[in-house]
């Protein structure tokens, strides 16, 4: 039993925390919470051409496994098409961000800790109503994440 008394758990497919982010189907797999800070790790479905804007994460590293169509991933000073089995490495505070295919796709992402947060909150306010860009930044603030732009950020 791990120090946190999570035993771990197995999930079939489509099972997990779901969260609708603009479009976006995320399946959170592992939270923050589950992996005791570690990392978050979440099956996302992208419609066409969706994707954050450019952003770093100061305190955690990302990666990407493409699982299905193709995504154009800026990290740093590259530029590259990743396609269905590729897999995209990110470093701690290095800016990149990501758009999907004309067809979508599906990514496995390996996200800093408690990402998911972000997501679900951003997710249940929006059923509200638009959520002003600053409220965004200070929301994915608060979970390791930020935006360096806001050029075209999940398709707005």
């Amino acid at each position: 039993m791990g120090e946190g008394g999570h035993q771990g758990h197995a999930l079939k497919s489509g099972k997990g925390i779901q969260v609708n982010f603009r479009g976006t189907r995320m399946v959170v797999k592992v939270s923050g919470e589950q992996s005791e800070g570690a990392y978050t790790l979440i099956e996302m479905t992208h419609p066409p051409d969706a994707g954050p804007a450019l952003h770093v994460h100061p305190k955690a590293a990302e990666a990407y496994y493409v699982l299905e169509g193709e995504y154009s991933i800026r990290y740093g000073e590259k530029q590259i098409l990743a396609k269905a089995g590729d897999f995209v490495f990110i470093p701690k505070g290095v800016p990149h961000n990501y758009r999907s295919g004309p067809q979508g796709g599906r990514v496995l992402v390996v996200s800093p800790a408690d990402l998911e947060k972000y997501f679900a909150q951003v997710a249940g306010m929006l059923k509200d109503g638009p959520v002003s860009w600053e409220s965004e930044q200070e929301i994915a603030g608060r979970y390791g994440q930020e935006f360096l732009d806001s050029l075209a950020h999940w398709g707005q």
